[in-house]
């Protein structure tokens, strides 16, 4: 997946649209969850024109690919990170995805009554078709039905995608839970899932079906299928569910559930492990039963997860061929397995976008091959892209050995300090430079710009590739370089581009003066600025600058050619700065 092909958008807190960050502005980390809350974390420029969105309350993303949404969410925390020698600095904004709706929510027993004091009804009891259940306990605590007094500003937004009643039959008894551990809770002894996505300027519930892809994605380090894969298995979290329903002492009614793989798991360990669930709120059996069957389902069996980083070079493209909540085939130490991608990771910059994945409850796995506890480095295969941009063991291995799906993160870029000199960087990898003064200070830079260095190398090292893109008032100017023969080559800017430019569509009054503003920060001298007339009331119109163009700015007005009316109308322009110090290069 390419950079281009990705769409992120910066939204306000009504969901209304404010702007894109284009691919060379971006460096983005993202984490989707299968039935559960994801997060993000952006950084940008502070000069950037969409920062100060972000930094606003309320505020969120909403990224997009080739077919569809792949996630939105709101901003949690934005953090500018600047000094006396950069001012401005960066804006690290972090968040998560609209799914945090369901987290922040509980589920009342009497949900239509928006006073927690006055709750006429013990439970909250439903039942039917699993994807209708979870619908109407989101519809009657944050959606269309509930009280307004319990929804948020973005709640108030959300709504409801059509009930296709999948799932099995169900039945539930709700009494304050958190709304998106029940919604959990039900999707998994269905087989489905569930996601809040912005859609138009509306959030959407959205139930899924869980997509059995084992026959037609393999994922094997072996085949290319992988890239690199990390594995760590562990006990089942339980082998035996003691359910515990209505009633006193020995009058209380009380079952024991297990599955075929709870008490496979226990044999194979040496070990019953037994949780009491208590369920005072039931006595009806089937309800008792299933919900010991969603313990069981969570953890009644040997834990495997795996942090995988999927080949898109055999045509697996994250989003089209897979993604979180599907089955997919994955080998490890040459058994073939099935298993859930529980989660994705989206690592999205100029150079391209690096997908991981992880693979949580492998089933079929000898858990024998690794009772030792050791996590296998496994062969390694590297794309193009990650020769471009450097992929390191995107995955803390040992983030996942507590048996259950565990936040791995990606790592960051290394930074690059003060009086740097850039031929002394060979390692590859991603190095950050937030500094101006600190860039213009250090040595063998291509401009005097903050930016990101990648660094990659051939596979004895006798070759050392550098690139080098500014951030510069997001003008995203890249350079490359080379060294072999212990000689570096010149820095070349690459495809001859302009080091900033800027372009627009404007109306222009009939009286006054219309100025139009060039985004901040994006040139250094005044830029070369032509426009051409759009449209107009009238014919034969020209475009006067009422004074010289500078840095930040221009003024317009058209006037008549045949008697040099004033005149409204439109506007195109472009302005364009080739070097750091030049607008004509």
């Amino acid at each position: 997946m390419l950079a281009d092909d990705l769409t992120v958008e910066v939204r306000d807190i009504t969901l209304a649209r404010q702007g894109i960050i284009l691919p060379r502005d971006l460096d983005l980390t993202s984490r989707v969850v299968h039935c559960g809350v994801g997060e993000w974390t952006l950084t940008l420029p502070a000069e950037h024109p969409l920062t100060p969105v972000l930094r606003t309350p309320g505020a969120g993303l909403i990224v997009t690919g080739p077919d569809d949404v792949l996630w939105s969410g709101p901003v949690t925390t934005p953090t500018l990170d600047a000094g006396t020698d950069d001012p401005a600095g960066l804006v690290t904004i972090t968040g998560v995805t609209d799914d945090v709706l369901a987290a922040d929510a509980t589920a009342w027993p009497q949900p239509a009554n928006g006073n927690v004091a006055t709750q006429a009804a013990g439970y909250d009891n439903r039942s039917g078709p699993a994807e209708t259940v979870m619908r109407a306990y989101v519809a009657a605590n944050i959606g269309p039905t509930a009280p307004v007094s319990r929804r948020g500003l973005l709640a108030q937004r959300l709504t409801l995608a059509p009930d296709l009643g999948r799932g099995t039959n169900v039945v539930k008894s709700a009494r304050f839970p958190v709304l998106g551990e029940l919604l959990t809770e039900i999707a998994t002894v269905a087989g489905l899932g569930w996601r809040i996505v912005q859609r138009d300027d509306v959030l959407v519930f959205e139930v899924y079906e869980i997509a059995d892809r084992t026959a037609t994605v393999r994922l094997d380090v072996a085949n290319g299928g992988l890239e690199s894969q990390s594995a760590a298995t562990s006990p089942p979290a339980v082998t035996h569910v003691l359910v515990a329903g209505q009633g006193q002492g020995e009058a209380r009614t009380l079952l024991e559930r297990s599955t075929p793989e709870s008490v496979a798991a226990a044999a194979a360990w040496g070990r019953r492990i037994e949780r009491f669930k208590d369920q005072r709120q039931t006595d009806d059996l089937t309800e008792l039963q299933q919900a010991g069957d969603e313990d069981l389902a969570d953890g009644g069996f040997t834990a495997t997860n795996v942090a995988a980083v999927p080949a898109e070079i055999l045509g697996m493209q994250y989003a089209r061929d897979w993604r979180e909540g599907d089955h997919v085939t994955v080998v490890l130490d040459g058994q073939e397995t099935t298993s859930t991608v529980t989660a994705a990771t989206l690592r999205a910059s100029a150079a391209g976008v690096l997908v991981g994945a992880d693979i949580g409850d492998v089933t079929g796995f000898d858990p024998n091959v690794a009772l030792s506890g050791r996590v296998e480095d496994t062969a390694r295969r590297v794309s193009q892209l990650e020769r471009v941009a450097e992929a390191k063991n995107v995955f803390d291995a040992a983030a996942i050995t507590t048996g259950r799906l565990a936040w791995a993160r990606l790592p960051l870029p290394a930074a690059l300090g003060t009086g740097v000199d850039l031929d002394s960087i060979t390692t590859p990898g991603d190095y950050t430079q937030s500094s101006n003064p600190a860039a213009a200070g250090g040595t063998n830079y291509p401009a005097p710009y903050a930016g990101l260095l990648e660094v990659a190398a051939n596979a004895n090292g006798s070759i050392v590739y550098q690139r080098y893109t500014v951030y510069r008032g997001g003008s995203g100017l890249t350079y490359t370089r080379s060294w072999s023969s212990n000689v570096w080559g010149p820095w070349v800017k690459a495809g001859d581009q302009p080091f900033a430019q800027a372009a627009g569509r404007n109306a222009v009054a009939a009286s006054g003066i219309t100025t139009i503003t060039f985004p901040a920060g994006r040139f250094t001298v005044t830029p070369v600025v032509t426009a051409v007339v759009l449209s107009t009331t009238g014919d034969q119109v020209s475009v006067v600058f009422t004074s010289a163009p500078s840095a930040t700015s221009f003024e317009a007005r058209l006037f008549t050619i045949v008697g040099a009316s004033r005149i409204a109308g439109a506007i195109a322009w472009t302005a364009v700065q080739m070097t750091p110090t030049s607008a004509i290069g």
